[in-house]
């Protein structure tokens, strides 16, 4: 199957990629960056309705996405463009939040760089729950190391074209570890003990995090925070990076602290409050805001 996405527009996967490629990633996201004559591409293993499904995702001259899949005739294939339609974050206003940057000298040659790059949901809030749990008190090469050993532990996986691909392991598949199973993979015992929670409340039918869609943020914080092995911070967390809020971001957030002293304050790490004070004037974009900087920083654009 192909079936074609149109963006809003600017949207520019090869920058995408470029940028998502200098992050250490779990393996369930594969970016491949332009080279010569071949385009820049995502590709990602979907388990939807219990059939894995490969998505390819390039982008045409214009506006749009093409997207193949393998199968080619997936049984849910509705839901799939529903999943690549989400993760994409097709509808998110960059016009705006370039109008909002351009009004900082600092940022005119990041956004001249970054022209349409546009950072990805997770395709399911119990993916980002996950991450969330993982990231927990860790610097974030080490907790993607971590989650790498689970993406490809308990990850169905699908052999396309000579590669391997794995897709992020379903809550049912965490729902049925030990404890002793996570550990064997580095996790703490008490993060351990986390997943195995979470994924056997949405396992079971218990919890629905897919409902925190159409929540406000605090709703989504009151909700997440009575979860156990769930803070603030994770709470934040998911609200920019699986529900893309850009209105928010994570204030305890010690990579954020320091990213933000250093560029928009004072030339060092910064509290939670000065951080939220510094990013006020940002309203709708604060996350867009952290994100440029931290897109830049990788790619050694700022100092």
């Amino acid at each position: 199957m192909e079936f074609e996405l149109r963006t809003q527009s600017p949207y520019n996967l090869t920058r995408c990629a470029l940028v998502f490629s200098q992050f250490p990633l779990d393996g369930a996201d594969v970016w491949i960056p332009a080279r010569e004559i071949l385009p820049a591409q995502y590709r990602r293993l979907y388990d939807v309705g219990n059939e894995l499904t490969l998505a390819i995702v390039q982008q045409d001259m214009g506006s749009r996405l093409v997207v193949r899949t393998h199968p080619h005739r997936p049984k849910n294939a509705v839901a799939l463009q529903n999943l690549v339609i989400w993760q994409f974050h097709l509808d998110a206003p960059l016009k705006a939040f370039y109008k909002q940057a351009g009004k900082h000298p600092f940022f005119r040659p990041i956004i001249k760089a970054l022209y349409g790059v546009k950072p990805l949901r997770t395709p399911t809030l119990y993916e980002m729950a996950v991450i969330a749990i993982t990231e927990q008190q860790l610097s974030f090469p080490i907790a993607v190391k971590m989650r790498s050993r689970l993406v490809e532990a308990l990850g169905q996986k699908m052999t396309f074209e000579g590669r391997e691909y794995r897709a992020f392991p379903s809550a049912q598949a965490l729902a049925t570890c030990r404890v002793s199973d996570l550990r064997a993979l580095s996790f703490s015992t008490r993060k351990a003990e986390y997943l195995i929670d979470l994924s056997r409340k949405v396992a079971q039918g218990e919890l629905n995090l897919e409902d925190l869609r159409h929540r406000s943020n605090e709703e989504v914080v009151t909700t997440l925070t009575n979860l156990r092995g769930f803070g603030r911070w994770s709470a934040e967390y998911l609200l920019t990076r699986g529900l893309g809020r850009s209105d928010i971001f994570a204030a305890d957030d010690l990579g954020i602290q320091t990213l933000v002293g250093k560029y928009l304050g004072p030339g060092h790490r910064i509290n939670a409050e000065e951080c939220r004070r510094i990013l006020q004037d940002w309203g709708d974009y604060k996350r867009w805001a952290i994100f440029y900087l931290l897109g830049a920083a990788r790619l050694g654009l700022i100092g």
